[in-house]
């Protein structure tokens, strides 16, 4: 695990970041989190890159982010948008696939939810980078004290 606070310039971190919060970017329900058992919280989110192509316009927008990480192949790209509740949930542990590969999550916003790695807990800081082994089990949480918790969590080899 790394980690990468002002991972991006911030004029380049702003434009994704507004991009995100902005009424025109789309956002699509999951009806479960960690796993389809658990039915009983859900999210969304926005693929961007997912079975071995781009899915939204703005894939080419986060080439700054390609190179830093020094991607060689992506395997899937989705920005995920958790909304804030009353009490902060701990969603289910989980692996994003499993088999060897890179991690990194790019907190957008700022907000007191964040990931845990086994008992780590790593606070959700804007343009915060986690580098982290995703085909090991971890768990993700919304927020209590912003609209909801943003991120955008790439996996690559």
């Amino acid at each position: 695990m790394k980690i990468i606070d002002n991972f991006l310039p911030k004029e380049e971190f702003k434009k994704i970041q507004d991009t995100m919060l902005s009424n025109s970017f789309a956002y699509y329900f999951n009806g479960f989190v960690a796993n389809e058992e658990d039915n009983k919280n859900f999210y969304f989110n926005h693929n961007i890159y997912k079975d071995h192509m781009p899915r939204s316009e703005f894939f080419d927008a986060l080439q700054i982010v390609y190179n830093k990480l020094n991607v060689r192949a992506l395997y899937r790209v989705k920005a995920n948008c958790f909304p804030r509740t009353d009490k902060l949930i701990k969603y289910g542990e989980h692996v994003d696939v499993d088999f060897k590969h890179k991690g990194a999550l790019l907190s957008i916003n700022t907000c007191n939810g964040g990931t845990l790695l086994g008992e780590k807990f790593i606070p959700s800081i804007e343009n915060r980078m986690l580098l982290f082994d995703p085909s090991k089990k971890h768990r993700s949480t919304n927020c209590t004290d912003k609209p909801c918790r943003l991120n955008i969590n790439f996996n690559y080899f």
